[in-house]
Parts: C-alpha cells; structure tokens; sequence
C-alpha cells in the first residue's frame, strides 16, 4: 500500500444551500505524508548496485517496476538532507521477483550531525507476502527533526537462483505536510480505441484546482477534477495530472499509462524500448564478425521483440511496457544472460561464444545463432513468470522448466531450430529438464493439439498458482501430461529414425585461447 494511503479522511464543510443549488467539491480530504527524498537528498550505499540498470537510484525513484541489487546481504543506505524533518513513516518495497533477496532485518536511525545517531526504529524476521508489496511503517513516537537517516539492511535466505543477494524496489520516508499530494485513478487502463475511460482524483490533502494531460486524448486537457476521456489512436499514451490547493502545487505523470489498441490492427501502435548498445569488448574477432554480420543491432532487436510479443500476447495492451533495452557484448563464459528490471531489460551477448564456438561456421550460420540466441532471451524479458510449489531454478523443477523451456518454445516456433533437435531429457527429468528439450515437446503440442497454445501457456501463469505443468496441461488440454509425453517418445524416436540425427560434438569453447 502507497504511504500517501495512510490517511485520515476528514469531510469539507459545506453551508446550507438551496434544494437547486449545485454543489461541487464534495469530497473526502485524504490527509498525505510527503516524501523527503528529492532531487536534492545526498544518498550513498555501502554497496554499489550489481549493475547500472539495478543501482542505488532505483531505491528511491518511486518506481515499484525498478530495483536496488547489491551482491552482500548486508547494506547500509545513508540519506543527508540540508534541512531536517520530522519523518512519522516510511516504506519498503518489495522487488519482482526472488523473494530471498527480501530484507529481513533492518535497523532506522536518525542523526542532526551524521556522527552520532539514534534509532528510531528496529525490525527482525519481518515477512513480505509478494512480489511488489509495499509495506508502511508508523514512528508515532518520534517528533524530532532530522536531517540525517541511515538504514541497515539484512537478508537471511538464499534466492531461488542460490545466492544470497539483497535486493529492494523502493525505499522511502516521509513527513506529514498540507500541501496537495499528486494521486489519480481511472476504471481502464487497457482498451480499445474509442472506449470511454473515467478517470478520478484520488489526491491528498484537499486540492482545489486540477489540470489534466493526456496524450493524444479527447480531450487532451481538462481542468475537471473527474474527466471522461476517450482515445482514438492506437498506441500507449502519458497522463499527467497537476493539483493546487493554497500551500502549494504538485504534479504526477504517468508515462504510457493507458493502452489503447485497434481490434482490428492488435499490432498497430506496438512500443518499441529504447535500444541503449554498449560492449565492454570490441576488440575481440567475435565482436567485430557479430558487428559485420548485423550492423544495426537496434533494428534486429525491434525485429525480434515484435516477433515475441505475437507469440505471447494478442495485443499492445497486454504486452508489459519496457523503457529501455541495455545490450552488451562481453568475453564471457556465458553465452547470452538476461537481467534489469520491470521497466529496462538488460542482455549480454558472449563475443568469446560467437569467435570459439562459431569459428568454423558461415556467416550465414553465425547470423543464424545470434537471431536464435536473440528470440530465446528476449522471450526472457517479456514472459510472465510463475509462482511454483518450489522455487528452484534449475533441472527438474517446474520454475526452471517454464522458463527456460518457453523460451525455446519461442525461438523453435520462430523458426531457429535447425541445429538442434528433439530429445527425451536427462536424468529421468522428461519435459523439466528445460531448454530445448521442453522446447520441443511444447511445440509438439502446438503442432498436435492447440495452434494457440503458446498464448494459453504463458497466460496461466496468471491464472494458476501455484503453477505446474501438470496443472497448467490439464487446464488448457484437460490432458494428463505424462500421458501426452509418453506420445511424445514415441515421436521423437521416429523422429529420429526418419531425420536420422547424428549428434555434433560439442566444441570447448570455454577453454579455447
């Protein structure tokens, strides 16, 4: 719950009026705590964030979709202001996934001099229930000002990925003022063009002006506290909404916060993230052979997110909404990796793969590899992610299966198959083992059961928790899963009977000088 939630809710007065008389404003005076982090607080960590898409910025850029990550599961977060204030609560969001790297333990202390600091609050084995929940803390007690915090941070678990990393989506403290506190609703966020969307000031402490914006809208401005507004253009469009009262002004924009589409354009109007490339290597032979073979990453990137998104999505209003995409080619022993937040989505490419593992193979083929790598982990970035009995990423769980397997589902739907073929897994795991070998057994049941299977399998996410395959099959085919896999055998090994697949030895690329 949003601090600016804590309130208490005070009538206006109103004279006697007249039967016929209208009366206006007649609403409830939400009263709001405003945050004391600004363009001008003084922040530091004791850690630097994991990367520059999950740094310290994120704790406090009241954007829920982004996160701090540091690689310790200890913090400490100094906050200087130039004048104090007397903080009454404060809040901690929770990140988007991988509940382990939650806080646990955390110490708030206050300070007018930064040498000498009393605490103000202290917390142990405290629990969050999801991913993205704000939870609002109370100092009732405390009535000094001051204008130095610091938090101590803890984590005691290890994250479904086996590290011990903690991470927060935001962080903030916050004072009682009088001034108006930007807030707004509406009944839609998601429609079709031409649909009338009511949107509502939810504002604190009692504004008495408003001044409505929103793109490409009819209208595009309104001064009416509740408009009713309408857009006729395909695409996602900012709303921004300014209020007034006599102590003072505040603003709050949301960026592409209505989705409109066109039912019979669904595609028309698709956001494209901002493509930033960066290479921490350009000197190495597999930069310089990627960068020839596909000069305009930006293009082939677009190219492949729009190709996704059709698999997984019907239309622009139900695709999440990425700002940024970070792509970055490395010398690493990973072949590509997918990290960043709800809002920008980091991928790294390995140029040590494309120069070791591919050195024998035609530009053509090279090019091939690069797409197909680039459907698999953007496919990473747009899927929906489950919540399962057991959390674990890796063989034989269905956490890692989904993911993993979806995302090869993808690519091999797209066409980027042929250097791999259908297998029965390892290890007794069949359709968990992930990658390739759910891949195929995936788009087996898209070629044999259910053409629209993909869009049915990533949305049961969503609809099943917690999610397994076995569950998730039964909803969508109303089939037994180990059923439909003993098929499966069956067909691979015609399958290989009839392509007669003679497995090719895998290159140590690693190794390679």
């Amino acid at each position: 719950m949003n601090l600016k939630k804590l309130f208490i809710t005070l009538f206006i007065g109103v004279s006697v009026v007249s039967c016929n008389q209208k009366i206006t404003n007649m609403r409830p005076v939400k009263k709001g705590y405003k945050s004391i982090l600004n363009k001008n607080s003084v922040v530091t960590s004791e850690h630097k964030g994991i990367s520059k898409s999950e740094d310290l910025s994120n704790l406090y850029d009241k954007n829920g979709n982004t996160k701090f990550l540091v690689t310790s599961p200890k913090n400490v977060v100094t906050i200087e202001n130039k004048e104090g204030s007397v903080i009454k609560t404060y809040s901690i969001t929770t990140a988007n996934d991988a509940p382990g790297r939650d806080p646990k333990n955390w110490i708030l202390s206050g300070s007018t001099d930064s040498k000498t600091w009393e605490v103000l609050d202290k917390k142990g084995n405290e629990f969050f229930k999801a991913r993205k929940e704000t939870r609002d803390f109370e100092l009732k007690s405390n009535s000094k000002a001051y204008s130095f915090y610091k938090i101590e941070f803890e984590q005691n678990k290890k994250s479904v990925y086996g590290d011990n990393f903690l991470q927060i989506a935001e962080f903030d403290l916050k004072a009682i003022t009088k001034a108006p506190l930007a807030e707004f609703s509406s009944d839609l966020s998601r429609t079709k063009i031409k649909d009338t969307i009511q949107f509502k000031d939810v504002s604190f402490n009692g504004p008495t002006s408003w001044e409505w914006h929103f793109e490409n809208g009819i209208p595009k401005v309104s001064n009416e506290p509740d408009p009713k507004v309408y857009f006729p253009i395909a695409g996602n469009h900012t709303v921004k909404l300014t209020v007034k009262n006599k102590f003072g002004t505040d603003s709050v924009v949301s960026k592409r916060y209505v989705k409109v589409y066109d039912p019979e354009h669904p595609w028309k109007g698709f956001h494209y993230p901002k493509v930033e490339f960066t290479s921490t290597d350009t000197l190495s032979k597999g930069y310089k052979r990627a960068m020839r073979i596909i000069p305009d990453f930006t293009k082939a990137i677009n190219e492949v997110t729009l190709g996704v998104c059709k698999q997984l999505y019907r239309n622009i209003s139900e695709v999440p909404d990425f700002e940024k995409v970070n792509f970055t080619f490395n010398w690493s022993n990973t072949v590509a990796a997918r990290g960043g937040n709800n809002t920008i989505m980091d991928l790294w490419f390995s140029t040590k793969y494309i120069q070791n593992a591919l050195k024998d193979e035609a530009d053509d083929a090279v090019k091939y590899e690069i797409y197909g790598v680039l459907w698999h982990e953007l496919t990473h970035g747009y899927q929906f992610s489950p919540k399962t009995e057991n959390d674990k990423y890796r063989p034989g769980y269905d956490y890692f299966a989904f993911l993993e397997g979806e995302a090869d589902l993808v690519r091999i739907n797209a066409g980027y198959h042929k250097t791999r073929h259908p297998d029965l897994g390892f290890k007794g795991y069949k359709y968990l083992s992930g990658y390739t070998t759910t891949g195929f057994f995936l788009k087996w049941i898209v070629d044999n059961h259910d053409k629209d299977f993909i869009y049915k399998f990533n949305k049961s996410v969503l609809e099943i928790e917690p999610w397994s395959y076995k569950k998730a099959i039964q909803v969508i085919l109303n089939k037994d899963i180990d059923a439909l896999w003993k098929e499966y055998e069956t067909h691979v090994t015609e399958y290989n009977k009839t392509k007669k697949v003679v497995k090719k030895k895998r290159i140590d690329w690693k190794n390679m000088k």
